[in-house]
């Protein structure tokens, strides 16, 4: 039991941490929004998909290695593997980003960004540079169970890219230069707080046999981790595929170009982060969940019926958004609406990304059956299919259908996941999962999305009484069709009972 205390322990402060720097992050979507044009929102968010994606090629699975490795030696050889994997992880980012920097050119030109702002190419292979660096560090901290260390490190690296924001886009008015020094800055900051742990573990030591086994390891990762990018990140980068033409038929009269529509399409995909914080928290809760309830005789039901309870909390969550969104950009802070007018032609997609994410977190739950049999790797698979149906997507809808091109990619791309993810788990761990009860779940949540994506399409046609009046009816429809009884949600909820009166003394 107190393994599990421990598991619980660090589990929450991962998970917390995680969640605590993504929504401080997002805080810095509204600034950017009134500080950068959509042109150079559309540039900075190009070129951090590309961060993200170099990532994976960067880290070549080594935290993962090592972390598999460490555990089967002793101080010593684990000083040799540290040493080992952090050498090899400095030259290769090195090499790496002497490539990029020298590749600034040819990659400016492939996605429409500027001559002027190929500089911005040299700062990402800085910032690519320096979060190398740390990697093998950080898994060090994992590896000891320092996860408060950890995630202190990471609120840090947040909190000095907010400050250092305001410093170079807001006091210096650096403007999209001043973004990317701040991130410089943030990944430096991070490199100082780990350097007492290079310290005690580099030695000037590399073994060869250490590094084969590492990439013989690391190396099968890096395709998922690709596959995961490319889902979450292919819409940014594949706006380039729409021509000027494509652009003055689907926004006639806007005057856009590429990089104002890729900036558009970031800010709304960013808006999602509702979405995605609910993912991350369902995950943090559902894994360690099911892992200690899986020998329940009702575990099979008990799933079943959390199942239920998900789809109605992200269909509640979800619809409630999507109805006041744009009344939520437009509140006024400090003078200013939340979010920039100039992006508020891409609320109309908000929804689909909150779709794509509700998918997500139906994947998360049927992820159960893969891990209590250990199938894990079929998580490749999936992600990989999906993203073959993302590449598809974008180049077949994008140049037809603009922003919702990229959306509705996402959306088939995570519905491809979620319904091979489902198939397998219910071969490995079948659950209480009757098409009967879960069909108007279903019909009612593609109701809300309906709902929701009409509001943020013609927000005009609804004043605030007919928001209100249709979301009440929206909240009130799984309780008269009982796919949600109120006597379960009863019991969902503790109540206090007031303790009887001691009785007097005669």
């Amino acid at each position: 039991m107190s393994r599990i205390r421990a598991l619980a322990k660090e589990s929450l402060i991962y998970g917390v941490s995680s969640i605590a720097s993504r929504f401080l992050n997002f805080l810095l979507v509204p600034f950017y929004t009134h500080v950068l044009t959509t042109s150079d929102f559309g540039v900075q968010n190009i070129v951090f998909a590309l961060i993200a994606f170099l990532n994976i090629v960067y880290q070549f699975g080594f935290d993962a290695a090592y972390l598999r490795l460490a555990n089967d030696t002793d101080e010593a050889g684990a000083k040799r593997l540290f040493s080992t994997a952090f050498w090899s992880q400095a030259l290769g980012a090195g090499i790496f980003s002497l490539l990029l920097i020298a590749l600034a050119g040819p990659l400016s030109d492939a996605f429409l960004i500027p001559d002027s702002q190929r500089n911005l190419f040299r700062y990402a292979a800085g910032i690519l540079l320096l979060d190398t660096l740390k990697v093998v560090p950080m898994a060090h901290l994992r590896l000891r169970h320092s996860a408060l260390r950890f995630a202190l490190i990471n609120l840090g690296n947040v909190v000095v890219n907010i400050a250092a924001n305001l410093v170079f886009v807001l006091s210096w008015h650096k403007g999209l230069e001043g973004v990317f020094w701040a991130n410089l800055a943030a990944s430096a900051f991070t490199v100082v707080l780990v350097l007492p742990i290079l310290w005690a573990n580099v030695k000037p030591a590399f073994q060869t046999p250490l590094f084969r086994q590492m990439l013989r390891f690391g190396l099968p990762l890096v395709p998922a981790g690709l596959y995961g990018i490319v889902n979450e990140m292919a819409g940014r980068l594949f706006m380039r595929l729409l021509t000027q033409a494509d652009i003055d038929r689907l926004y006639p009269g806007r005057g856009y170009d590429v990089l104002q529509l890729s900036g558009i399409f970031a800010a709304a995909w960013k808006l999602g982060i509702f979405g995605l914080l609910l993912v991350q928290m369902y995950r943090m809760a559902w894994q360690p969940f099911f892992q200690q309830r899986q020998k329940d005789p009702d575990a099979a039901d008990l799933f079943g019926r959390i199942l239920r309870y998900l789809c109605h909390f992200v269909g509640y969550a979800s619809v409630t958004l999507m109805v006041f969104l744009d009344k939520l950009v437009a509140l006024p802070i400090l003078g200013r609406p939340l979010i920039a007018p100039a992006f508020w032609v891409g609320l109309e997609i908000v929804p689909g990304v909150l779709l794509a994410y509700a998918f997500q977190a139906w994947v998360v739950h049927f992820t159960l059956g893969l891990y209590i049999a250990k199938q894990t790797r079929y998580l490749i698979w999936t992600n990989g299919a999906g993203a073959i149906v993302t590449v598809a997507g974008n180049l077949l809808l994008i140049p037809r259908l603009g922003l919702w091109g990229a959306t509705l990619s996402a959306i088939l791309c995570f519905l491809v996941i979620a319904v091979m993810t489902t198939r397998k788990s219910q071969q490995l761990f079948p659950i209480a999962l009757s098409w009967a009860t879960m069909a108007p779940i279903l019909i009612w949540l593609a109701c809300g999305w309906i709902l929701g994506t009409w509001v943020q399409m013609h927000p005009e046609a609804f004043s605030w009484g007919r928001r209100a009046g249709a979301l009440l009816a929206f909240w009130l429809l799984p309780f008269v069709t009982g796919t949600l009884p109120w006597r379960e949600l009863r019991g969902l909820v503790p109540t206090v009972r007031r303790r009887p009166a001691p009785d007097r003394a005669p």
